[in-house]
């Protein structure tokens, strides 16, 4: 999906004072969930594309962008209600993670869309659950059975 903003956001953005918010849809989909996690950082319930996103306070570190460090990053979701934490503590392999941007005003109207993204580990306390979300990297996906070793390829080495 581009990422192309909309006119509205730009005016959003530029203005003097904002009366619109730039809110963050987050899926969690799991083979095991009986359905998807829907959740927005919003103090209200918003429908998007016919999809209820629940209100759940959280806070999304983004990556520092300076071109040599991973470009991994955290949510930190209140662990106040305890059925987040259940249905993450359930599963033993990875969540996929789709982010949504949207300005309340227009919501199934999506400014940005990031979803090749997965939860690569969580700490938890009584207070709060981090997720450290990365990208599912391709990179790191064998993508033959040959093993490049003197043995098999002398005139490499």
């Amino acid at each position: 999906m581009a990422n192309t903003l909309s006119p509205e956001l730009l005016a959003q953005i530029f203005a003097q004072n904002s009366n619109d918010p730039f809110l963050t849809l987050v899926t969690l989909s799991h083979e095991t969930f009986a359905e998807d996690i829907r959740l927005v950082n919003n103090s209200k319930d918003v429908t998007s594309r016919g999809n209820v996103f629940s209100a759940f306070p959280m806070k999304i570190r983004l990556p520092v962008d300076d071109g040599e460090t991973a470009r991994d990053f955290s949510i930190e979701f209140d662990n106040a209600s305890l059925e987040l934490i259940e249905e993450i503590r359930s599963v033993t392999n990875k969540i996929n993670v789709k982010l949504e941007m949207i300005l309340a005003s227009i919501p199934d109207d999506v400014q940005m869309a990031f979803d090749d993204l997965v939860i690569a580990g969580v700490t938890y306390s009584a207070q709060r659950i981090t997720a450290k979300i990365m990208l599912d990297s391709f990179l790191n996906v064998e993508m033959t059975s040959e093993k490049y070793t003197p043995s098999n390829f002398p005139g490499v080495f």
